[in-house]
């Protein structure tokens, strides 16, 4: 018998081969999946950090804006030599201290700098990349008594991507770029970008590229007056020592008179008999002698207008402002 030549395969039962192969299959498919979700996990975490950065630094922007809004409606000033300017804003630090500088005669050592965060009492605000947000203030709105009166109609310098009224501008600086090597120093043109750090009014905000980084956030006059607005008629409108008989203010009057007085018709701050709509009676009223000589000192008055509406209503608002206010809730009550 003739015996056939050759080499010979040895056949597994039940398909042995072609199971392995689907294993091997099944293997590297889950292996890739894994990788997928591994670089899918790691792209969103970049993600997430990059918007929790960008959120930080949001965040630091907002509250030295509050912080600056909140400086410009409580100023105190130092009463009675110094009356408080309601409005104002204090210098730009010269370095990281944050401490605002004196002035320089009648102005701001510079008109831009380091936020004062020591003198705003927030702590050292930092963007992103650990750097100490930087300042722009109109010089209209310094803290000084050569710039009243400040008022709602004071007009600040700054402009904003062309857009003016600008109080203040907020920096977060972010990254040095390319030809910013003089960090830490301060020099305006190592932090800022562009026309943000050449020295004058106009500054710009913008996506980030290779040449621009910096996160900015403006300070409008209406940011800040919306507030000072309310405290002007918080004071005209009573500042009570004793909440039974306010002796301050309309509601110090109505009190003491059983009711509101007549309107200013001539501007002489007297209260016309007959008149119902001008201006506040103020020299008829009772001020703190610290309210009077703010009020007075940034020509308020001025700008105070006065409705009286019934001998127990009356209505005050600010000129050319939305602010206003009903005086009402007599006590002791009207006949």
């Amino acid at each position: 018998m003739r015996r056939r030549c050759g080499v010979g395969i040895r056949q597994l039962p039940n398909g042995a081969p072609r199971r392995q192969a689907g294993v091997a299959l099944l293997a590297l498919l889950t292996l890739l999946t894994l990788w997928g979700l591994y670089l899918l996990v790691g792209e969103l975490n970049t993600t997430q950090f990059q918007v929790a950065r960008k959120e930080a630094t949001g965040a630091a922007l907002v509250q030295a804006r509050q912080a600056l809004v909140g400086r410009a409606a409580g100023d105190l000033g130092n009463p009675p030599w110094d009356p408080a300017r309601a409005g104002s804003l204090p210098c730009p630090a010269l370095d990281e201290n944050g401490v605002a500088p004196n002035f320089a005669g009648i102005q701001c050592p510079t008109y831009i700098g380091r936020l004062p965060w020591r003198t705003l009492d927030i702590g050292p605000l930092r963007d992103d990349a650990g750097q100490l947000l930087w300042y722009a203030l109109a010089p209209a709105l310094r803290d000084h008594p050569s710039a009243m009166p400040i008022n709602f109609e004071t007009v600040p310098q700054l402009r904003l991507d062309g857009a003016p009224n600008v109080a203040a501008i907020i920096f977060a600086p972010g990254a040095p770029l390319a030809g910013q090597n003089g960090r830490p120093g301060n020099a305006v043109a190592d932090y800022l970008d562009g026309s943000n750090g050449d020295g004058d009014q106009d500054f710009v905000s913008g996506p980030h590229t290779a040449v621009f980084n910096d996160n900015v956030l403006a300070v409008t006059r209406d940011d800040v007056f919306r507030v000072v607005n309310q405290r002007v008629l918080g004071e005209v409108r009573a500042r009570a020592e004793n909440a039974s008989l306010p002796d301050h203010g309309l509601r110090g009057y109505q009190a003491l008179n059983g009711s509101f007085p007549a309107a200013d018709g001539d501007s002489d701050g007297w209260a016309d008999a007959g008149v119902t709509m001008g201006r506040l009676p103020y020299r008829d009223l009772s001020f703190s002698a610290a309210a009077l000589a703010w009020l007075t000192a940034n020509d308020w008055w001025r700008l105070v207008s006065y409705t009286q509406l019934a001998p127990c209503l009356a209505r005050i608002g600010i000129v050319g402002s939305t602010a206003t206010m009903d005086v009402a809730g007599a006590s002791p009550p009207c006949p």
